[in-house]
């Protein structure tokens, strides 16, 4: 089904055995949407099979979604967008993407239902294929802002020009507070994070990118990034 230059307002998607699929979508908005469970480590909420091309978004929510055969190409946000707890397998980002951040669970969750799914999480990437498969690929997605801390960075697909692979076990001896402030962050997130590899990129589009690049080539230069 091919839905094109739709405006949608206030729409909510809430609760697990739900599904949307099968769908493009293009040139629509989406204002104050909310796509979202938060009692089901199954991961029941999907989005699959999806092709969305220059889609906009305000004040949206989505939390605890399992993304999977998705390709977005152009995706305007008016702020900072979280997709909390949600988890990819061959999600493509490409062309201009506004600031998204991949986060962990809801804060917000009780604690053995958050430990719950951290531990879906890491299982459902342990059964991907790293030869085969991935979570994101984000080699043609230019960012104003990224942060995937909560997508295992081996997984993920990038541009090792400006897209870093980071390595929890190659932290030994690293002095984390004399590094710039921009690479320390992205350690920092390890603290975050239940992967041993993550991702950290410097926004082509952002204000600071040559300081994050900078700051990212530190790492790569000791070993702690590729």
């Amino acid at each position: 089904m091919r839905v094109e230059k739709q405006k949608v307002r206030g729409q909510k998607l809430v609760g697990s055995g739900r599904e949307l699929a099968d769908v493009e979508l293009v040139g629509c908005e989406f204002n104050g949407c909310t796509l979202a469970q938060f009692d089901d480590p199954g991961f029941g909420l999907v989005v699959r099979d999806v092709v969305a091309e220059k889609l906009s978004a305000k004040r949206c929510v989505v939390d605890g979604v399992r993304f999977e055969d998705v390709r977005v190409d152009g995706l305007a946000l008016s702020s900072l967008t979280h997709l909390t707890g949600c988890l990819f397998r061959r999600v493509t980002l490409r062309g201009r993407i506004g600031p998204l951040m991949a986060t962990s669970p809801n804060f917000g969750l009780s604690e053995d239902v958050r430990a719950a799914f951290v531990a879906a999480a890491e299982q459902y990437y342990a059964e991907a294929d790293p030869a085969t498969e991935w979570a994101l690929d984000i080699t043609e997605a230019e960012f104003s802002e990224a942060d995937l801390y909560y997508v295992p960075g081996h997984l993920v697909r990038r541009d090792p020009e400006t897209q870093f692979l980071l390595h929890r076990d190659r932290l030994a001896g690293v002095d984390v507070k004399g590094l710039p402030l921009f690479a320390q962050i992205a350690l920092e997130r390890f603290d975050e994070s239940p992967f041993d590899s993550i991702v950290a990129v410097a926004p082509r589009r952002s204000a600071n990118f040559a300081e994050r690049l900078e700051a990212y080539e530190t790492l790569r230069s000791l070993g702690v990034a590729e």
